[in-house]
């Protein structure tokens, strides 16, 4: 009996001790700065810098992940610490149906860093709320709320971003297929990071993703990974596509290379309508002509060195 309950004792601190291990991690914020800018260009919210302070603590505050410090708090480990920058990117009234009235929309930019580094994760947020033009109050506390609503999706931002950070590779292979497209972009960005090979055709599958910047940022993961496999639908990816966009993808192909590559580029190099990509096709050719020679080049430069020893 005793044996019994000394076991489900043990059993018990086991499970708790699991727990606390898996609980997510609580971010400090050591330093929010607010660009006088924020406020002065957006008289809309009429609110001063102390009360938009507040709104953003508050914002942090509520996602149970960031616990901004008060000044003069000490951590043990700097790292730890994460600098904040808040920035208004506009307040805006936009026309809605005649029976519904206006809304406020107010978009902001949420960049947070670490201190002493220069990684800095950016998100954006958009609130809107709804008014009607004429009724006297009811204009600055609707630009307040969609304030309020922007910080809270820029701040869940951080969360995820922060969050693919702490997530394997194979859980962040299975992010690239979740409902929520920052989940997939945030997912494709680490993987970029981390260069997983084994991501490869999942992202490829993410270049005809539904939302542009998920998109984009699988080009981009696909490039810091280098795999030739990528090549064949990155090229079918800028089929019909802009210059501008075209020359985007010549340096990422021309960056992985491979024959597949080597063909693309001489196709661009020689026949394209637009100047700018024609001439991009020929310096990413000269570019991957230095890389084949370069490791030959440097192999005879060690051989007489090697015959002196």
């Amino acid at each position: 009996m005793v044996a019994r309950r000394n076991a489900a004792i043990l059993l018990a601190i086991v499970s708790i001790g699991c727990q606390r291990r898996s609980a997510p991690p609580v971010y400090a914020i050591d330093r929010i700065e607010l660009p006088e800018a924020a406020l002065a260009s957006s008289p809309a919210l009429n609110m001063s810098t102390e009360e938009l302070r507040r709104s953003l603590v508050k914002a942090l505050e509520d996602s149970k992940r960031f616990a901004p410090l008060a000044p003069g708090s000490k951590l043990h480990d700097e790292r730890e610490r994460l600098h904040c920058r808040l920035a208004i990117a506009f307040t805006r009234e936009a026309q809605e149906a005649p029976e519904t009235g206006t809304q406020a929309e107010v978009g902001v930019r949420l960049e947070l860093r670490r201190a002493r580094q220069m990684d800095r994760y950016v998100t954006t947020g958009l609130g809107r709320q709804s008014f009607a033009v004429g009724k006297t109050g009811e204009r600055a506390p609707a630009f307040r709320k969609a304030l309020e609503r922007a910080l809270e999706q820029a701040v869940q931002g951080q969360v995820l971003q922060l969050a693919s950070f702490e997530k394997s590779e194979g859980q962040l292979i299975q992010d690239l297929a979740a409902v929520d497209p920052r989940v997939r972009e945030y997912a494709a960005t680490a993987l970029g990071e981390r260069k997983s090979a084994a991501a490869v055709l999942a992202l490829i599958e993410r270049l005809r993703d539904s939302d542009r910047e998920v998109a984009l940022r699988s080009v981009g993961a696909l490039g810091a990974i280098g795999d030739p496999r990528a090549v064949p639908a990155l090229i079918d990816m800028g089929q019909g596509q802009d210059p501008q966009f075209v020359l985007s993808l010549v340096d990422v192909i021309g960056s992985i290379g491979g024959k597949d590559a080597e063909g693309y580029l001489f196709t661009l190099a020689s026949g394209h309508t637009d100047d700018a990509v024609r001439a991009a096709a020929q310096e990413a050719q000269e570019r991957l002509k230095e890389r084949a020679v370069a490791p030959q080049g440097a192999q005879r430069a060690t051989e007489p060195a090697r015959r002196r020893n």
